[in-house]
């Protein structure tokens, strides 16, 4: 009795197997490589993003290191727009040393800019 029974079942057996092969390698080919560090100017954009200027002033210098290019300037200048409004808004609430470091960021970044290098008659710094 059974060897009829095994000639019927095993033609069915045969997809069964191969359809349960299949599917185990079809899970492995889902599964997604782990994402890649992200790049220097995506985590500098990032940090900018963030308001984090010292980490940002970091990552830019190791990019001015390893990929010195033109698309340095515009983060450069990014950079120091970024320090500049914080040294504004440090003076808004008084803090003269993080205002006097937070300036001094920014001229180091952009010695020539004339938000920065202009003397001041008030004493204030004036909006662009």
């Amino acid at each position: 009795m059974s060897a009829p029974l095994l000639r019927y079942l095993s033609p069915l057996l045969l997809p069964l197997l191969l359809a349960a092969c299949q599917h185990g390698a079809t899970e492995s080919a889902d599964t997604a490589p782990p994402p890649s560090p992200p790049s220097l100017s995506q985590e500098l954009e990032r940090q900018l993003g963030e308001g984090d200027l010292a980490a940002a002033t970091v990552s830019f210098k190791r990019l001015q290191a390893e990929q010195p290019g033109p698309t340095l300037e515009t983060y450069q200048r990014r950079l120091s727009e970024a320090w500049l409004k914080h040294g504004e808004q440090a003076i808004e609430r008084g803090d003269m040393s993080e205002a006097a470091t937070a300036l001094g960021n920014a001229r180091a970044l952009m010695p020539r800019a004339p938000a920065l290098s202009m003397p001041r008659q008030s004493g204030a710094v004036g909006k662009p």
